[in-house]
Parts: C-alpha cells; sequence; structure tokens
C-alpha cells in the first residue's frame, strides 16, 4: 500500500501526550495514528 505524508491540526495537549505516550511505549507515531485510522475506518464502514 502507498504511504502519503499528511498534515494534521490537533490540540497542542493532545499531540504532546500522544507523542510522549508513543515514545514510552516505543510506539513510531505515524504507525499508530495508521493503526488508529484504520481501526476507525473499520468500525465505521466504508
Amino acid at each position: 500500500m502507498a504511504k502519503n505524508t499528511i498534515t494534521i491540526t490537533a490540540d497542542k495537549e493532545v499531540i504532546d501526550a500522544f507523542k510522549r505516550i508513543c515514545r514510552e511505549n516505543d510506539i513510531k507515531v505515524s504507525t499508530k495514528i495508521n493503526t488508529l485510522m484504520k481501526e476507525w475506518i473499520d468500525k465505521n464502514g466504508d
């Protein structure tokens, strides 16, 4: 599957906490965002 670079806007507190949690769990931010987006699509249908 091809990858695209995207720009998102999020509250600073949210993205800082998300990045910290990813770092603490040795997870790449982009990988986790991709996983969360896929889970949301699977749940909500496409």
